[in-house]
């Protein structure tokens, strides 16, 4: 597992590799949660996870899609994914509890979706 985060103006992008299981991915919701609050500007996330193994199961998806719509309270974050990578239900989860999410297969359409 490597995780790169870089800030560019209002929004930070995240570049994952390499397999993440749950307490993985709880670890860089804190992670963009502690950048946020050192970057008060900082209100959108883009999050790469072309190059990620992610491994959650359907319970996995609800828990982390819960605790991300906790965390990050406010933010918009853009969820780059191949097809079949992750189901929808930690997007479904973390919008129903008021966080901006998407999931995306394209770099342009993540961009473009927050631009918004």
């Amino acid at each position: 597992m490597k995780t790169d985060l870089t800030k560019t103006g209002d929004k930070l992008e995240l570049s994952c590799i390499g397999k993440y299981n749950q307490a993985d991915l709880l670890r860089l919701i804190d992670q963009i949660s502690e950048a946020r609050c050192q970057n008060p500007e900082v209100r959108k996330c883009l999050m790469d996870a072309l190059n990620a193994e992610i491994q959650l199961g359907g319970i996995g998806e609800f828990f982390v899609g819960e605790y991300a719509a906790k965390r990050l309270v406010g933010m918009k974050i853009a969820i780059l994914a191949l097809p079949g990578q992750m189901t929808n239900l930690l997007e479904n989860t973390a919008y129903n509890r008021g966080l901006k999410i998407q999931m995306a297969v394209s770099r342009e359409d993540a961009e473009a979706w927050l631009a918004d």
